[in-house]
């Protein structure tokens, strides 16, 4: 649709040289969920890491698949796809919890909350759930080793 109507990107944050430069409001990708859900049904928050986790791998050597589902997902057809999400992104899907994306994702959160996305500001630390994705991967491991 954009260029149906002519549209250009005005700033391209996919060029930026590092990680950090290509911070915004969508960008990390955050999986979040319900305090709630995490204390009582921790195993379900488990079961979708996993199954995060396993849809990576698989997407990181279907490039062609992905670029298909993706073409359907949003209306964009081959061009787009290849427009807005160039190579190598199939390789980057894996959830992650390393230090580096914490730190953007507390970039992220400063920058929502600076500019009144965020009602309060809150401890990312806290925030942060390390065990269920710890789990998820021991999980695809024990699945792996059988």
């Amino acid at each position: 649709m954009a260029r149906e109507k002519g549209l250009r990107v005005a700033v391209d944050l996919d060029t930026a040289t590092t990680r950090r430069g290509r911070v915004n409001n969508g960008t990390p990708r955050p999986i979040t969920v319900h305090a709630d859900l995490l204390e009582h049904r921790p195993e379900l928050v488990v079961g979708f890491l996993a199954a995060s986790l396993r849809a990576a791998d698989w997407a990181a050597t279907h490039l062609d698949e992905v670029r298909t589902v993706l073409a359907r997902e949003t209306f964009s057809g081959p061009e787009g796809v290849v427009a807005a999400y160039g190579d190598g992104f199939h390789r980057t899907l894996h959830p992650d919890l390393s230090a580096e994306r914490i730190e953007l994702l507390g970039a992220q959160k400063q920058f929502l909350y600076t500019h009144g996305f965020l009602a309060a500001d809150f401890d990312l630390g806290a925030w942060v759930a390390h065990e269920p994705l710890e789990q998820a991967k021991a999980l695809i491991a024990t699945e792996q080793a059988a």
